[in-house]
């Protein structure tokens, strides 16, 4: 799991992950916990991803063609 970095930003608290940058939160903790879920979530996302694309293997493999006489 990625870490989210918590940075001071205006008036309030923003979390970068994966170069983009969150929306302002009034506190650093309102923003680590957002940027926790937010990492969380991703981690969850590339791993149903991951599965996905090992279940469809070898669909992705090239056709092979033989000739029956």
């Amino acid at each position: 799991m990625e870490k989210p970095e918590i940075i001071e930003h205006g008036d309030g608290w923003v979390y970068v992950l994966d170069g983009k940058t969150s929306k302002p939160f009034p506190t650093r903790e309102a923003a680590e916990t957002a940027g926790n879920e937010a990492s969380r979530s991703k981690t969850v996302a590339e791993e149903v991803l991951e599965e996905g694309l090992v279940d469809s293997f070898p669909a992705s493999d090239p056709v092979s063609v033989t000739r029956v006489d």
